[in-house]
């Protein structure tokens, strides 16, 4: 069975097992549960799309743990004036491992 989540403004697709990084949870730590409701469900060859449906499904993840991303270096320059400017930036993640998908 696959779902398809919305979490931080973005669809992600998951299954029972797998690991996945989002833009970072204030309010949750390593260890605590976070309960997500799907866009989609793939189960059995049925695609599972209606809203009614879908209220019975819950996706349950748990936080693994926090990290940053990937540095992005920008660089600006202006020809002939000397202007030159670098910016660095990384993203805080939330790391997080989906321990079922459930049906009530």
């Amino acid at each position: 069975m696959y779902a398809f989540i919305e979490i931080a403004g973005k669809q992600i697709k998951v299954k029972e097992g797998s690991k996945f990084s989002i833009f970072r949870l204030k309010d949750k730590k390593a260890g605590d549960e976070v309960k997500l409701k799907p866009v989609c469900i793939i189960e059995n060859e049925k695609i599972i799309t209606s809203k009614k449906e879908l209220e019975n499904f819950n996706v349950i993840c748990e936080v693994v743990e926090e990290k940053k991303g990937k540095k992005l270096y920008v660089f600006r320059k202006t020809a002939k004036t000397g202007y030159k400017r670098g910016i660095g930036h990384r993203d805080r993640l939330t790391v997080l491992k989906v321990k079922s998908i459930t049906r009530k």
